[in-house]
C-alpha cells in the first residue's frame, strides 16, 4: 500500500515495539550513593520506543495502532489505561512475567536523566504469528529495533504488503545492522552512526544510505537537528534545524520525533517536511513535564508559527 496511499481515507500509521511505563521524579539534582532525596514532582506516564511513538502520531491526528507486548500485574494494567485514554489502537500479547518499567530521575538542572528500567517480554511465535493481522489496511509501520526477532519478521511482512516502512536504530543492537538494508527510512542517531563508519554525520550518512537504506537515511543531532539523505551523492544531502524549545523534560524526545516522522511521512509529506515536523514534535515535547508536552496538529502548527516550542517562565 505505502505511505500517501488510500486518500479517500485518513491514514493508519502502525508502531511495532517496546512499550514501558514510565515512573517519573523531578529532582532538584541526581542522587548520590546513600543518599535520600526529595522528589519536587512525580508523574506515571507510558513510556518505551514504540509507546511514546505511538502517542505522538495519534495525537497528530488519524488512527494509530500499536503491537506490543507486556507482561502482568498492576504497571501492566496501568500501561494499557494510559495507551487506551490516548486513543491508540492497541494489540497486546501478554506474557506471565512482571511487566516491563522504569524509573526516570529527571534533574531541574540541565533537565539531564537517569533511567532505570526492567527489559520487555520478548516476542515468541505466538506474536509473530498475529503481524499479518495487525498490518492489515496499514500505510506506514513505524519500528523499533529492541526485539531483532519481531523486527525481522515486521519487515517481512511489511515487504509482502508494501507497507512504508520507518526504523528507530536508538543506540543499536547486536541485530540493528543486518535489518536497515530491508527499511524504507531510516533514522539514527549520531552517536549509532559514528559507531557503525567512524565518520562524520554526513558522511555516515552517505555511507549507509548507500548500503543500509531505501529512500531516506537520517542522523539526528540533538540541539543540532540532523543530516539526511535521499541518495549516496553530496547533493543529495540535507540539514534540518532543531526546533527552538527550553528544554524541561528531555526523556522520550527521540520516541516523539520518530512517531510524529512517521505521521508526517503516512500523510504524504517530503522528506524535508517529515523531518521539520518531528523536530517540532519533539520539541514540544521537551518542553514540558511527561508526555503533556507531546502536541496535538494544531498545537504543533500554532508553535510553527510563533516560532518557539516553549519558553522560559
Amino acid at each position: 500500500m505505502g505511505a500517501g496511499a488510500g486518500r479517500s481515507r485518513k491514514p493508519v500509521v502502525a508502531v511495532i515495539g517496546m512499550a514501558t511505563l514510565d515512573y517519573l521524579y523531578v529532582l532538584e539534582a541526581h542522587p548520590e550513593a546513600d543518599s535520600v532525596t526529595r522528589a519536587l514532582e512525580h508523574q506515571v506516564v507510558v513510556g518505551g520506543l514504540a509507546g511514546r511513538a505511538a502517542i505522538a502520531a495519534r495525537r497528530l491526528g488519524g488512527p494509530t495502532r500499536l503491537f506490543a507486548a507486556c507482561g502482568t500485574g498492576v504497571h501492566a494494567e496501568v500501561l494499557k489505561a494510559g495507551l487506551e485514554a490516548e486513543g491508540v489502537d492497541c494489540a497486546w500479547v501478554v506474557y506471565d512475567q512482571p511487566s516491563q518499567h522504569s524509573a526516570v530521575l529527571l534533574a531541574r538542572e540541565g533537565a539531564t536523566r537517569t533511567i532505570v528500567w526492567l527489559p520487555q517480554p520478548m516476542a515468541d511465535e505466538r506474536m509473530v504469528q498475529q503481524l499479518p493481522e495487525f498490518l492489515e489496511g496499514v500505510d506506514v509501520a513505524l519500528l523499533d529495533a529492541t526485539d531483532g526477532a519481531l523486527a525481522s519478521a515486521a519487515l517481512d511482512e511489511c515487504e509482502r504488503r508494501g507497507v512504508t516502512t520507518v526504523i528507530d536504530t536508538g543506540s543499536g543492537r547486536p541485530w540493528t545492522r543486518s535489518l536497515l538494508g530491508r527499511v524504507d527510512h531510516v533514522i539514527a542517531p549520531e552517536g549509532f552512526a559514528r559507531r557503525e563508519t567512524g565518520r562524520s554525520a554526513e558522511q555516515a550518512a552517505l555511507e549507509l544510505w548507500g548500503e543500509s537504506c531505501r529512500t531516506v537515511f537520517g542522523v539526528t543531532q540533538g540541539a543540532r537537528g540532523g543530516v539526511f539523505t535521499t541518495g549516496k551523492e553530496p547533493e543529495r544531502l540535507r540539514r534540518w534545524d532543531a526546533a527552538p524549545a527550553h528544554a524541561v523534560d528531555s526523556c522520550g524526545a527521540g520516541d516523539t520525533f520518530h512517531g510524529a516522522y512517521a505521521w508526517a511521512l503516512a500523510h504524504g509529506m517530503s522528506a524535508a517536511e517529515c523531518f521539520a515536523t518531528a523536530s517540532w514534535s519533539a520539541a514540544l515535547k521537551v518542553s514540558q513535564l511527561g508526555n503533556a508536552g507531546i502536541p496535538t496538529l494544531e498545537e504543533l502548527e500554532q508553535a510553527r508559527r510563533a516560532g518557539s516550542a516553549g519558553k522560559p517562565e
